[in-house]
């Protein structure tokens, strides 16, 4: 994110080299990038002998380690590889892991039957499979589903060749409706006798229903009655044959069909052999048409042996659209992956298929578990943030009571401004269209807090001049853009007034990329760091920030902030971090402000913020709590209330210098 200090310099091999061998930014995620990583740690430790500098900075033992911290590490979101888990079933990939499959080609056409089936696959399967089983579902028709129907479905386990194999599972549709409602056929009755001919499938020992018949006389006949004492001159059922309900003996299953004349002889007969057993009926679990690939993933997460690995509990997500689930889960598994523990995040989830992007703030708690909050949505391709207006601005609502107030404290927040009207609305709204008009320009800045936005010639003799920038590093300078000044202004609107002012005379510049001198001798050479978002230089009076390209380098993934009042969101993207963090150096440079910030952190045994806060806490932990005060104060606030009251004192204008 940053550097504190330009007297630091020499350092700044080092600190690269942690940060590329340590892979923490998500640009990381792809193999080059990692092998990248590697041989520039390899190449820096070689020239300026600090391997041992490679190690994560450890945290210190003190802190409590039952506080959360706030993810500022975006995990990739790999489009292609939701849509492929969008195109996975879950009941096939999770029957697929235990079983050869062979599946009714019925199941391809209709998701919801091939999900109830394959669903039913799974309660009936047996522990082990030791020899052919077969087993004659049924599934009743969903009632959520007005389409669908009774099913019955012979579900066929078949034990493996070899120990390098899996069992096999096959379906095969059998029928539904009214026929898929077994029937118990007894040998009660007349008997008819069988035709001359007639179909037959399916039975033991190769088909060989001569030799089945002659074993099972009983279930013959009592076929042959029910065939009978059927009212129908046509008949599609399927039977079951042994003892009545209740009563132990063998049972078998048949498919039935055919013709017959009325009180006559039976003129057509097919009998298929289904099972040695009695039909199954077999209700889907709920929500099993619901479940998808994702699903899958979390339950192998959440049956890991290893405690650390196993994920917990999810919550939240019945509080999101339908279509957000899968993205959700997905970033939840990523993230969860990648390490994430007792830890925040504000992600951005784009939705497949859609024009949108979904902001979910995603708690890891005790126990690995997860709940997540819906802040709110916007379209892909936009910035996150409202642009700035007036009511947002810190210090509005208290002097905004009748129009006389808010005028006297307009002209000290904004010096550079002529409000227009006589009432507080109309004052308001004058003031708001000049902000979004002129907050896109450097003499916004000048004139309202005495911040100047340097051109590049102007950037390029400041840095050589007060900051001994050498001839190499002075390359890639450019002009902001008015997007970036208005999101100058949307952080600095975050600020109370006493904060606002402590950036007159501050000196910001804009930088492509970051460039650092290599080297322990007078020779040296420049690389491109594109890993650094911004840089604070401080020395004497002379303060300069500067803002590079990877300000950005998260914008796709995370934002920062919350629901604000009356539910709408107040949040902010990449760039409004960097800002931020940045300014959040120049406050701590107040004479003995950072001495009164450690002591509280030491006395309280106060955890930091961010992972970055940790990797250097002396330097990096006061921005990082400061970007959090102004862009997440309720997340500070519930999980830091210590540095929340210490950095409200501060920002009232009480100059602490003890903790108490």
């Amino acid at each position: 994110m940053s550097r504190a200090r330009v007297d630091a310099l020499r350092s700044l091999p080092v600190r690269l080299l942690s940060r590329l061998a340590r892979g923490d930014l998500w640009d990381f995620s792809s193999m080059r990038m990692k092998r990248l990583a590697s041989r520039f740690a390899g190449l820096f430790a070689t020239l300026i002998g600090t391997a041992n500098a490679i190690a994560e900075p450890a945290v210190s033992a003190a802190y409590s380690q039952e506080q959360t911290t706030y993810q500022t590490k975006g995990a990739p979101f790999d489009s292609r590889e939701l849509r492929r888990w969008a195109g996975a079933s879950y009941w096939e990939q999770k029957i697929g892991e235990a079983f050869e499959m062979g599946f009714d080609p019925r199941m391809q056409a209709n998701a919801e039957e091939r999900d109830a089936v394959l669903a039913t696959v799974w309660q009936v399967k047996p522990e082990t499979v030791n020899a052919e089983t077969k087993i004659v579902a049924i599934i009743p028709k969903r009632p959520a589903k007005p389409r669908s129907t009774d099913l019955a479905y012979q579900i066929v386990f078949i034990p493996r060749m070899s120990a390098r194999d899996k069992d096999r599972v096959e379906t095969r549709f059998i029928a539904e409706g009214l026929s898929a409602k077994p029937a118990v056929a007894t040998a009660a009755g007349a008997i008819p006798r069988l035709p001359s001919t007639y179909a037959y499938a399916g039975f033991p020992q190769n088909n060989n229903i001569v030799s089945y018949w002659a074993g099972h006389p009983g279930e013959l006949r009592s076929i042959l009655a029910w065939i009978a004492a059927s009212p129908n001159p046509g008949f599609d059922q399927i039977l079951t044959t042994g003892p009545a309900e209740g009563a132990a003996g063998r049972q078998a299953s048949f498919l039935v069909a055919g013709t017959k004349v009325p009180s006559g002889p039976i003129l057509t007969l097919r009998i298929a052999f289904l099972s040695d057993t009695a039909p199954v009926s077999a209700g889907v679990p709920a929500g099993y048409d619901a479940r998808d690939f994702a699903d899958l993933q979390i339950e192998k997460a959440q049956n890991q042996t290893a405690e650390q690995s196993r994920l917990g509990d999810i919550t939240g997500l019945a509080g999101l659209a339908a279509e957000e689930h899968l993205p959700a889960k997905f970033m939840i598994l990523q993230y969860f992956g990648n390490g994430t523990r007792d830890a925040e995040i504000d992600a951005i989830v784009p939705i497949p298929n859609v024009e949108k992007r979904v902001l979910l703030t995603i708690r890891f708690g005790p126990n690995n578990s997860v709940s997540i909050q819906r802040i709110g949505e916007d379209r892909k391709g936009s910035t996150l943030e409202r642009p700035g207006e007036l009511r947002r601005v810190n210090g509005f609502s208290a002097n905004s009571g009748d129009a006389a107030a808010l005028m006297a404290w307009l002209k000290r927040r904004y010096p550079g401004v002529k409000p227009r009207g006589t009432t507080v609305a109309e004052l308001e709204n004058s003031v708001t269209a000049e902000i979004q008009t002129r907050s896109g320009t450097p003499s916004w800045f000048r004139e309202n807090y005495g911040i100047e936005i340097l051109a590049p010639s102007e950037a390029q003799s400041q840095l050589a001049r007060l900051f001994q920038y050498s001839a190499q590093q002075l390359t890639g300078l450019q002009e902001f853009t008015p997007n970036e000044l208005q999101m100058l202004e949307v952080t600095l609107e975050r600020m109370s007034d006493q904060l606002a002012a402590k950036f007159k005379g501050l000196r910001i510049a804009r930088q492509k990329i970051a460039v650092e001198l290599i080297g322990v001798t007078a020779t040296k050479f420049a690389i491109n760091n594109r890993l650094e978002a911004g840089l604070a230089l401080l020395r004497g009076n002379d303060r300069m920030v500067i803002v590079f390209d990877s300000s950005n380098m998260n914008s796709d993934a995370l934002f920062i902030g919350g629901s604000g009042v009356g539910g709408q969101p107040e949040i902010a993207g990449e760039t409004f971090v960097t800002f931020a963090h940045e300014l959040g150096h120049v406050v701590a440079a107040t004479p003995g402000l950072k001495d009164s910030f450690q002591a509280l952190v030491k006395a309280k045994k106060i955890r930091p913020v961010t992972w970055y806060a940790a990797s250097k806490p002396a330097d990096e932990f006061f921005p990082e709590a400061f970007t959090l005060y102004i862009g997440d104060p309720e997340w500070l606030r519930a999980n830091r209330p210590d540095l929340f009251r210490w950095f409200e004192t501060i920002a009232s204008g009480e100059q602490r210098t003890g903790m108490r």
